[in-house]
């Protein structure tokens, strides 16, 4: 089940202060990121052998399953859980012949999965030569000296932001890496609005967002623009020491969809602390969520989002 979530009127923009840093999110930590491909077993090879992630679980799609989401053609489609070396799942990948790879970079919705690391620079030595196509080399980001990150394009054309954060960065709230590769602490979309992004996030966080301009390299130069162009950015931050990261970009088309899905970055799983009232909600059937209610929304630049119910 799918419909359009947009809040009319969730509260407050923005805040410039953190001074809600101690409030507690309903919404996170971030569970997983699904990615479709037409390649599974190619993109299922080159995490393991780079980004040290294990397959733990794979099945044939139910009929069932399908259906909760809204997508019954892809009952029978291949799946696949890939786990970091703390057993901990984070991505699930799903098979669907014929899938076109798009540019991630002029479409709205989920662009880039930013997955926590302990050596980035260590991490790019190791990258050369790899499935991994790198587009950005081993930098301190504009925003802090303590976060340092490379970019690079997977096999399904998903963006990848491996990032090393060094020490705290008030206001955000960061984990630290807990082994080579962790895993997935914050989506990053593009969108026409990153306030009405925002707001949607925040109305079922229970926070305000953090906004200001910065300067974003593999953007400028993927869409040809000065590389000290600077963009209207939005975060929030989420239960876990997660976050999401809104990119307001101009002249963005909609992602194209093959059976209900696009290609790369399909969608993003958030846990909640409780669903919202009155919605349409399923039980997942497989997978490490199983048993947990859920629902699928559509965000307002086009993302596909799962809330799955949790208690912790």
């Amino acid at each position: 089940v799918v419909f359009d979530s947009d809040p009319e009127d969730p509260g407050p923009g923005h805040h410039d202060d953190g001074a809600d840093s101690l409030d507690a999110s309903r919404l996170g930590p971030v569970l997983y990121a699904s990615i479709a491909t037409a390649d599974p077993a190619a993109l299922i090879d080159a995490y393991a052998q780079h980004l040290e992630t294990h397959c733990s679980n794979r099945y044939s799609l139910s009929g069932a399953q399908a259906e909760c989401w809204g997508r019954p053609a892809l009952q029978s489609s291949p799946v696949a859980w890939l786990e970091n070396s703390l057993h901990e799942p984070w991505l699930q990948v799903i098979g669907i012949d014929g899938l076109e790879k798009v540019d991630p970079f002029h479409h709205s919705g989920w662009f880039s999965l930013e997955v926590c690391v302990q050596d980035t620079d260590a991490l790019h030595e190791d990258l050369q030569n790899s499935p991994f196509s790198i587009i950005g080399p081993p930098a301190n980001l504009d925003v802090s000296d303590a976060i340092r990150a490379m970019q690079a394009i997977g096999p399904a054309g998903e963006v990848l932001y491996l990032t090393e954060i060094k020490a705290e960065v008030p206001p955000f709230e960061l984990p630290f890496a807990r082994c080579n590769v962790d895993r997935l602490f914050i989506p990053v979309m593009l969108t026409p609005d990153r306030e009405r992004s925002a707001r949607q996030y925040g109305a079922l966080a229970g926070r305000e967002h953090l906004q200001f301009d910065t300067k974003i390299t593999v953007i400028n130069r993927a869409r040809g623009q000065p590389e000290t162009t600077r963009h209207p950015v939005a975060t929030l931050q989420l239960d876990g020491h997660h976050l999401i990261e809104m990119d307001q970009i101009e002249h963005l088309s909609e992602r194209p969809e093959t059976m209900g899905l696009p290609a790369g970055i399909a969608w993003i799983a958030f846990a909640i602390k409780q669903l919202p009232a009155g919605s349409p909600v399923y039980t997942i059937e497989q997978g490490p969520y199983a048993g947990h209610a859920a629902l699928m929304l559509r965000g307002t630049a086009g993302e596909l989002y799962e809330l799955i119910e949790t208690t912790s």
